[in-house]
């Protein structure tokens, strides 16, 4: 085989004399159409020796290139009886031994065919073949994607989740299937493929063999059970829907809440992981909207998350936060979580014990969630929750932008038409400062669009609980001192979103409405503001800033206040009661610019909306607010 001499240049002459003669004896049969016995024994002599000298790295690169792979797949195309087993099992020795740490070996595997030829070898009842079947699919697919994509794509994947049974004697198949596949359900394109519920359910069944047994001697295996069947249903609710369907949550949670007998550090580091991934399938679990109602019915399983919560297991109390923030989704389930078991209650406890941005992020998502309902806002705003959770909004915790994130909504939400929530935000001393501080601080500093907005909501609701109470004047000086008004101005001037300018309208008009503030300090410098100039926009030194914000920051609002509003009461984009408001709230500036005598800010509003206000037909809701608009006017 002189042809050869160039492929095999990098070899010594001895490599050369060990690969050459196997390589023609293999090629020769390759061209017999029928081998009798003898020739198939032949070829397994030569494919054993090859794949012995293939042991050596250095060899398989010239090998995979002298066109040997495309041989054996041909022969073993011709390999269809019982018979021609031992030839199989030697074959794949070369072919597996190629492969190892190899791409190019493992690319000339893929384009011969040979993963979808030897598929069918996993249902042998030779378990030397399967066993070396296993390892040819290992070694072709480690970190390899398109032999993942392959393996699934042509039945080996059902083939290897079949050896996947505890009743099964593990001769290293079932080792090395689980691993195969922990591999390959790793490439997305490969997962979606063989994920359904008869996978999970061989999963869930092995894995709940190796937990009951105990079988921690070597944590391979568990590992990889729970890493891949994390995969698998993490996307999927029909596939997290099976957890629950096939009866196997307790086992998830009797596997949390248990122990092992592990010396070694590092294996007691990998159990503890374990334990973690198996926590994160078992949220998984509990997430979809379709068995919501149906766990937090369960009383056994909902009484074992609120005793779970408790638990000073860090991964025990952290699976039940996230679980029964995922059940308390639903207005009925947060009262009588709040009512009943008293969650928000332990949920600030793990907020104060712990350091964990990650997890404080959980409880702060479960407590906003528990903050919805109405009835739940006294009970909630009565505990410590205000004051615990307002330093989050420190100058020193901005790198926990999601976590303050939520912290707002949350205060957002407390505030929301309750008037003693309210108050403690402005009165609940917090070191030198108060939650309303720490909230004002915080419009005044970000620069991010949906958190500036958001907190600025919290101004307005603020506002409109305080506003609505009588004999309060020196809180409502206090807020208006504290430039309570310009956050409120800016949300109005610079809002997309109907919800957050009507916000920002309804506060200002009960501002500008109040009879019983002193006039000449307050309203004063609240009309000050009607005519001011646009801030200069705000660029964000941020390189992870939302899409929202990067639009604002291309495309900066560059009018002012009056002619924002005076541009809305046209545009067909904006609600008719959005339009009525900025006419009422127009209608109250007017009156106090008339109170103060500030003429100017009387002029400014007619030169920017009357023209506009004029042109206002064939709506009799609005007309009935811009004709009052018009008449304040004259």
């Amino acid at each position: 085989m002189s042809s050869t001499s160039d492929t095999f240049k990098e070899l010594t002459a001895d490599q050369c004399n060990q690969v050459n003669q196997p390589i023609i004896c293999l090629k020769e049969l390759s061209e017999v159409s029928l081998l009798d016995n003898s020739q198939w024994n032949r070829g397994k002599e030569a494919c054993q020796g090859l794949a012995d000298t293939l042991r050596t790295a250095a060899i398989r690169n010239p090998v995979g290139s002298s066109g040997i792979i495309q041989t054996i797949a041909k022969l073993l195309k011709q390999a269809t009886s019982a018979q021609h087993d031992l030839f199989k099992i030697q074959a794949l020795r070369v072919l597996g031994n190629l492969c190892f740490d190899n791409d190019s070996n493992r690319q000339r595997v893929k384009e011969s065919g040979i993963n979808e030829i030897v598929s069918c070898y996993l249902e042998s009842d030779n378990k030397d073949l399967v066993r070396t079947t296993c390892g040819f699919y290992l070694n072709s697919s480690m970190e390899y994607a398109p032999n993942q994509i392959s393996i699934a794509q042509c039945g080996a994947a059902k083939g290897l989740l079949n050896l996947i049974n505890p009743g099964r004697e593990d001769d290293g198949s079932v080792t090395m299937a689980i691993k195969i596949l922990d591999s390959v359900v790793g490439e997305e394109e490969a997962r979606k493929l063989i994920a359904d519920t008869t996978f999970v359910d061989k999963y869930l069944t092995m894995l709940e063999s190796v937990i009951i047994n105990k079988e921690y001697a070597d944590l391979d295996i568990l590992e990889q059970l729970t890493d891949t069947l994390l995969q698998v249903v993490m996307d999927d609710d029909a596939l997290q829907n099976e957890i629950i369907d096939f009866g196997k949550l307790d086992l998830l949670l009797n596997f949390l809440d248990s122990s092992a007998d592990i010396l070694d550090t590092e294996d007691k580091e990998r159990f503890e992981e374990i334990r973690r991934t198996v926590s994160k399938i078992t949220v998984f679990a509990c997430s979809t909207d379709s068995k919501m109602n149906e766990l937090y019915n369960n009383q056994r399983i909902l009484t074992r998350f609120m005793q779970m919560v408790q638990n000073d297991d860090e991964v025990i109390h952290q699976c039940a936060t996230y679980a029964l923030a995922n059940l308390a989704r639903s207005d009925d389930h947060c009262i009588e979580l709040v009512e009943k078991y008293h969650l928000p209650d332990m949920l600030l406890d793990l907020y104060k014990s712990t350091e964990n941005a990650t997890f404080q992020y959980a409880i702060l998502g479960c407590l906003k969630h528990l903050c919805l309902p109405v009835p739940n806002k006294s009970i909630i705003g009565k505990s410590e929750c205000i004051s615990i959770l307002s330093p989050t909004l420190e100058t020193s915790k901005d790198m926990l932008k999601r976590n303050q994130f939520l912290t707002i909504g949350i205060i957002k939400l407390l505030c929301t038409g309750n008037y003693d929530n309210c108050y403690k935000v402005i009165k609940t001393p917090i070191g030198r400062s108060t939650p309303f501080n720490l909230v004002l601080s915080f419009v005044n500093r970000v620069d991010d669009v949906a958190a500036k907005s958001e907190a600025t909501r919290v101004l307005t609701n603020i506002v409109k609980a305080i506003w609505t109470q009588r004999s309060n004047n020196d809180i409502r000086k206090e807020l208006i001192n504290a430039h309570i008004l310009e956050p409120m101005f800016e949300l109005v001037r610079i809002s997309t979103f109907p919800v957050l300018k009507n916000d920002g309208l309804m506060a200002l008009t009960l501002i500008f409405a109040d009879k019983e503030l002193e006039a000449k300090d307050i309203l004063g410098r609240a009309l000050s503001l009607v005519n001011a100039a646009p801030p200069n926009a705000i660029v964000s030194e941020d390189v992870e800033v939302s899409d929202v914000q990067r639009e604002q920051q291309l495309n900066p609002e560059t009018r002012s206040f009056l002619t924002v509003l005076a541009d809305d009461l046209v545009d067909a984009s904006i609600p008719v009661q959005i339009k009525c408001n900025i006419c009422l709230l127009l209608c109250k500036i007017v009156e106090a610019a008339r109170l103060v005598q500030n003429q100017e800010v009387v002029d400014h509003v007619r030169s920017y909306v009357l023209e506009k206000l004029l042109s206002i037909h064939d709506n009799p809701a609005l007309e009935t607010y811009s004709g009052a608009l018009i008449r304040s006017l004259q």
